[in-house]
């Protein structure tokens, strides 16, 4: 008797559990998804920047960079478009090697953030600083232009950022043309040079030159003249 009323009672049990997990899993919005891991067997890009920021607390960093370059090759094998990536993770890697001191990295990291959100302030300042230290000063000042525009209206900020412009004054921006000095005056071409007045012909005849020598008047001969001339004849 015992026996049958736990009988008896094991059965309602098994069916109240069994009516509590269906109740739970109509109780889901209709719009709700599985996890993308339960699809394809791979983490999410959320899942990965959870695990990445996880790794930091613990100071392990290079799993944390692992997390995070996990999520950026996620997305780019997805194909998922620029406007909807997350530019946190771009973003936190190019911090992660940026004080690693490994720089041309956290250039491309950064980069990317700005790619994802070209409104992102701190993308952009982050990218400054890494071309200044890596001396691309002309890249530093356009982003420094475009920060210095976005932060007029904060005193403050905008106050630092000129001050990081300032050494680069001198530095022409791509769309700026630089003042060329004045060129010297160039040689004169030969042909363009007066001819030299051709020397005198030293062969030239006495009868030539005299031809162009205007004739002179002959002067009256005196009486003593004209007497030694008649002795002559």
């Amino acid at each position: 008797m015992n026996k049958q009323q736990t009988g008896g009672r094991t059965a309602p049990l098994g069916l109240r559990v069994v009516g509590c997990l269906l109740s739970l899993a109509l109780g889901l919005p209709a719009s709700a998804q599985p996890p993308m891991n339960l699809l394809t067997g791979e983490p999410t890009v959320a899942q990965l920047k959870e695990d990445a920021a996880r790794y930091l607390q613990m100071g392990f960093h290079t799993l944390a960079i692992n997390a995070y370059r996990a999520a950026l090759e996620l997305e780019d094998k997805t194909k998922v478009l620029p406007s909807e990536r997350d530019p946190d993770v771009p973003f936190n890697l190019g911090l992660i090697y940026a004080r690693q001191g490994n720089l041309p990295e956290a250039r491309a990291a950064f980069q990317r953030a700005v790619e994802v959100d070209p409104t992102s302030f701190k993308a952009r300042y982050q990218l400054a600083l890494v071309d200044l230290k890596l001396g691309n000063l002309v890249a530093a000042k356009e982003q420094l232009t475009l920060l210095a525009h976005a932060a007029r209206s904060n005193p403050e900020t905008y106050s630092y950022i000129q001050s990081l412009l300032a050494p680069l004054e001198s530095v022409p921006l791509p769309n700026q043309q630089a003042s060329n000095p004045p060129r010297p005056p160039a040689a004169e071409p030969e042909a363009a040079k007066p001819a030299l007045e051709p020397e005198r012909d030293k062969t030239t005849t006495p009868r030539a030159a005299a031809s162009k020598k205007q004739p002179e008047e002959e002067k009256p001969l005196s009486a003593l003249q004209r007497l030694r001339r008649r002795e002559l004849d």
